[in-house]
C-alpha cells in the first residue's frame, strides 16, 4: 500500500532526503509518527512509514494492525499538508526490514525498546544503521 501527499512547493522530488519511520501496532505509534514528522518538515524531507509485521500475522489481525498504524501516521500529518510520504507494510524480522529501508535514508526513526521485552529493534538499529537514528520515547513507557 502506497499513498503520496503533494510535492512541497518549490522542492524536486530528487532533492529530498528520506525520513525512514518505523511504526509498529504496538500502540506508540503515535509518537513515533508525531516525531518523524516534526523531522521532515524541519528538515523538507519525504517520509516513508514501514510496519514491520509478523508473517504469520494474517486476516483481520493483520487488517488491524495495518488500519492502526496507517492511523496513526494520518493523525501526525494532520495540519503538515504537503510532505511528501508513503506506506509500506512488510513481513519479516523488524531490525533488518527497518535496516535495509534506510540503507540511503537521512534518518530512522524508531521507537524506543520496552525494557520488559525481548526485541531489541531500536538498539539494533543504532548500532548498525548508516544514518541519524532518532529514538522515541513514549509517554506511557516514560512514566
Amino acid at each position: 500500500m502506497a499513498y503520496t501527499t503533494a510535492w512541497r512547493p518549490g522542492r524536486r522530488e530528487e532533492e529530498l532526503v528520506d525520513i525512514v519511520v518505523g511504526l509498529a501496532p504496538d500502540g506508540y505509534a503515535d509518537d513515533v509518527a508525531e516525531v518523524a514528522v516534526e523531522r521532515a518538515v524541519e528538515l523538507g524531507a519525504r517520509l516513508r512509514f514501514i510496519q514491520v509485521v509478523d508473517p504469520d500475522l494474517v486476516g483481520a489481525d493483520r487488517d488491524e494492525a495495518d488500519r492502526a498504524t496507517f492511523r496513526s501516521a494520518l493523525r501526525a500529518l494532520r495540519g503538515h499538508r504537503g510532505v511528501p510520504c508513503s506506506f509500506q507494510v512488510v513481513a519479516g524480522d523488524p531490525t533488518e526490514a527497518l535496516l535495509e529501508s534506510a540503507s540511503r535514508a537521512a534518518v530512522l526513526v524508531v521507537g524506543e525498546d520496552d525494557p520488559r521485552g525481548s526485541a531489541h529493534v531500536a538498539e539494533e538499529c543504532r548500532r548498525r544503521a548508516h544514518c541519524e537514528v532518532v529514538t522515541v520515547p513514549t509517554r506511557r513507557r516514560a512514566s
